[in-house]
């Protein structure tokens, strides 16, 4: 259902973005699948056609690393999909005791340097290119603890709020919900990935979004977890 569709996936060498790499390649797109560590990108595409599975190696939170990215990304533009998973967790602290150095790189990583890949990014794409920001729970609703995640998850959904009103295309947001991820499992060590879904498990909705009729309004908020065993 994704043949010859374009796709640019960022945090593609774990987790959600990884599995997204494998899912979209799986159905017949071209992916370009980019994050810092180049060795746990190539185990991403490991056995995938070389062909319509690439990798980019980059620093999305720098300058260099932007242009690098972008610069490959015309290999397949124009790019009809791009997939903003990439993020860090940053500390668990509450905001009284959050470490200022912390809160900036949390924030530039997970909110300023989507913003800033958007803007090099526009050449590259279709003039109707879909845009997908992946959101979090604590996003949608603050909770303690989370810190700078939680306050760059709602930026991240305001700015696809103001995106949404401005670009051709469509704009969606997506909040994955408790996923097994080596993420999560940092956030939350004591729990037992076997009791919550698994990258695969919620890929129906990022899969959906991808297609050339989403079908979907621009703008929409929504929750992985509601179209697992659709």
């Amino acid at each position: 259902m994704l043949t010859d569709r374009s796709i640019l996936v960022t945090g593609a060498s774990s987790g959600i973005g990884r599995e997204m790499v494998r899912t979209y390649v799986g159905l017949g797109a071209r992916v370009l699948g980019t994050a810092r560590r180049e060795a746990a990108l190539v185990e991403t595409i490991e056995g995938l056609d070389p062909e319509r599975a690439m990798i980019v190696p980059a620093d999305l939170g720098s300058r260099t690393g932007r242009e690098i990215l972008v610069t490959e990304a015309l290999r397949i533009a124009p790019i009809d999909v791009v997939v903003h998973a990439a993020g860090v967790l940053g500390p668990r602290a509450p905001l009284a005791e959050y470490p200022e150095q912390a809160w900036h790189e949390t924030f530039h990583i997970n909110m300023t340097a989507i913003h800033l890949l958007h803007q090099e990014l526009v050449n590259c794409l279709a003039p109707a290119a879909t845009i997908i920001g992946v959101s979090s729970s604590v996003g949608r609703t603050g909770r303690g603890g989370w810190g700078m995640y939680a306050v760059s998850k709602a930026a991240l959904e305001g700015w696809l709020e103001v995106l949404a009103d401005e670009w051709p295309g469509p704009v969606f947001s997506v909040n994955p919900g408790g996923t097994a991820t080596p993420m999560r499992a940092e956030a939350l060590p004591e729990e037992d990935p076997s009791t919550i879904p698994s990258p695969a498990d919620i890929m129906p909705i990022f899969v959906r979004l991808a297609a050339a009729d989403p079908g979907y309004p621009t703008g929409e908020k929504l929750n992985a977890r509601d179209f697992i065993d659709r």
